[in-house]
């Protein structure tokens, strides 16, 4: 397995309560080595250390089999084995696998939010001023593109021309300092109420749904009803005949 890979095992497993002894015997990983990650890259536990309840060695034995079968399992996911391999090799279901499968990448996405994160707070650290800066830029573009007669068709093209590229700078700088824009924030809330409706509208269609099965439903029970009374008349017509007979 890539040390890399090792190492996003490690954090997670140590983020949930695995102690730095249990994980070096685990992994074969130097605790020294995994002090320096823990240290360098600021690893903060999620839950409380596990305790040291006496257990019996079977009960042991099997908790540490079942947990290097699972990391087994996310070695294998990170390394892009095949689902049907891991499956037989393993014997897991599906679900067990998608399961172990949506973990490992909530780790690898935790990773990259975090990386991200850095380059953004490293390369953006006067994020305010750069916005501040454009911000002002644009406001005397404007109002020079105010002051100018509306024929002086050159100056207009060269004000718009830099008015865009400002904004595509600005797009930029919202991008790499991870933040929401004013319009995209509009754009993520409408998104928000258009779900919002479509999940009432959903929630109607299905109340709608229910009715009509219902009335499906009532007018069968009415429809058996009906065939009922007429075999009973059918039965006793029959009856009267051959009693006359």
């Amino acid at each position: 397995m890539k040390d890399e890979n090792i190492k996003l095992l490690i954090k997670n497993e140590y983020e949930n309560g695995a102690g730095v002894t249990e994980l070096s015997k685990k992994y074969k990983v130097s605790a020294n080595t995994i002090n320096s990650w823990k240290k360098r890259k600021k690893w903060r536990k999620k839950v409380a250390p596990k305790g040291n309840a006496p257990n019996s060695k079977k009960c042991t034995k099997n908790k540490t089999g079942a947990n290097d079968k699972e990391t087994q399992i996310k070695s294998d996911i990170l390394n892009n084995v095949p689902k049907e391999k891991i499956l037989q090799k393993f014997s897991v279901t599906e679900r067990t696998y998608y399961n172990k499968v949506k973990s490992v990448r909530e780790i690898q996405i935790e990773k990259s939010q975090s990386i991200l994160t850095k380059i953004a707070d490293e390369n953006y650290n006067d994020l305010k001023e750069q916005l501040l800066e454009l911000e002002n830029e644009k406001r005397k573009l404007k109002e020079k593109f105010l002051e100018i007669g509306l024929e002086d068709d050159e100056t207009l093209k060269r004000i718009n021309t830099r008015l865009k590229v400002l904004k595509e700078f600005e797009k930029e700088i919202y991008k790499g300092g991870q933040i929401v824009g004013s319009y995209r924030q509009a754009e993520l809330e409408e998104q928000l109420v258009n779900n919002e409706l479509s999940r009432n509208a959903l929630e109607i269609q299905k109340e709608r749904l229910e009715i009509e099965k219902a009335k499906i439903k009532n007018n069968d029970d009415k429809d058996s009803e009906k065939e009922r009374e007429m075999i009973e008349l059918l039965k006793n017509i029959t009856e009267k005949v051959e009693k006359d007979e």
